[in-house]
């Protein structure tokens, strides 16, 4: 049984908890502002902030989760869609990272032709190097 693959298997990646909740607060402190502000144009600047900062913690909240990798493939967690992509669609897993004025930046990116999604480590909740390899681990041998 050494081809055995439990079927039930998976790898679910959301957002950390401790940003959404970072911005829920936020949210709280923009609303209050735009609420005391005596003047217009911090009002503008407070509701346009809680604007941000409510799409921030909706798309956390709804969008759950954003990977979902199984033996059959992957699905991916979009605020317009949720794409289904099957092994044999996937062409790549990898994580860029880049190194660029001083700073280290990773991605996840899952390419399958036409399309590839780029997922940062706030969207997935973990490191995207680590998140590459347990996704790859998931794919069946060619």
């Amino acid at each position: 049984m050494d081809n055995f693959v439990d079927r039930r298997a998976e790898a679910r990646f959301v957002p950390d908890g401790r940003y959404t909740a970072l911005a829920a607060g936020g949210l709280l402190v923009a609303i209050g502002l735009a609420l005391l502000a005596g003047a217009a144009p911090g009002r503008l600047l407070a509701a346009l902030t809680a604007a941000v900062l409510a799409a921030y913690v909706a798309t956390d909240l709804l969008f759950r989760p954003r990977v979902l990798a199984t033996a059959d493939g992957v699905v991916i967690g979009r605020p317009r869609s949720r794409t289904s992509l099957a092994w044999p669609e996937i062409e790549d897993v990898r994580a860029d990272v880049r190194q660029r004025l001083g700073l280290r930046s990773s991605t996840l990116e899952i390419d399958a032709g036409a399309t590839l999604a780029v997922l940062s480590r706030r969207a997935i909740g973990a490191d995207p190097e680590s998140a590459a390899a347990l996704i790859a681990a998931f794919r069946p041998p060619r």
